[in-house]
């Protein structure tokens, strides 16, 4: 597992040079996709460290909301609406606050379903079939933090959430590359995805 989170950590460092560029202009509804893109890569670099010191069930949480964060990012630029553009640079206030808790995930996934890119939504239901029920147990202290912490976890289990998390953060990044306006760093992505196949699932490795 060390050998996977370093090459990880060498994805995550070419990865990073993609926001060196900033958004291609300063409008809120770019911004505020781009800063979401940038908290879903803190999550994703949190979880490599969580995992490295052996926290795995911290790990497996964070990967919840690193999923939530890149959902939260296609969906600001393609699908909400401007009054919700609006709100998110609203002061920070108890009001602004419940304005904030809808959509749901669930449904910001429908919403962008036909206006972001065919791929990038495939991949966020299928996270969300495969993922969603096991990662709120981890969340709220359900059965499955209950007996994986009480039994210990399989290395295979841990490896395949570093994995699932790298999967994120190239979405992530890919995400941002469109944010950039430049079609030259889309194609880096994919370039950075087949030198990284090793950390990555098989459904990315696999384009």
């Amino acid at each position: 597992m060390d050998e996977l989170l370093e090459k990880s950590e060498g994805l995550n460092s070419e990865f990073s040079r993609i926001f060196d560029y900033g958004p291609f202009d300063d409008s809120k509804r770019v911004t505020s996709s781009w800063i979401m893109c940038m908290v879903a890569v803190e999550h994703a670099s949190s979880l490599r460290q969580l995992a490295m010191c052996g926290n795995y069930t911290s790990a497996i949480c964070i990967m919840r909301a690193q999923f939530e964060a890149l959902t939260r990012a296609i969906w600001l630029f393609y699908a909400a609406s401007d009054e919700k553009v609006e709100n998110t640079f609203s002061t920070l206030s108890e009001l602004s606050q419940n304005a904030d808790q809808k959509p749901n995930n669930a449904d910001m996934i429908k919403a962008i379903d036909g206006k972001a890119p065919e791929q990038a939504v495939l991949m966020l239901k299928e996270f969300r079939d495969v993922q969603w029920a096991a990662l709120n147990s981890f969340v709220h202290g359900g059965i499955h933090a209950l007996q994986r912490h009480g039994s210990g976890y399989p290395i295979q289990l841990i490896e395949q959430i570093i994995k699932s998390s790298n999967g994120l953060l190239t979405m992530t990044t890919m995400m941002a590359a469109i944010l950039t306006g430049n079609a030259v760093i889309t194609k880096d992505i994919i370039r950075i995805q087949h030198r990284h196949k090793e950390c990555l699932p098989e459904f990315l490795t696999n384009q």
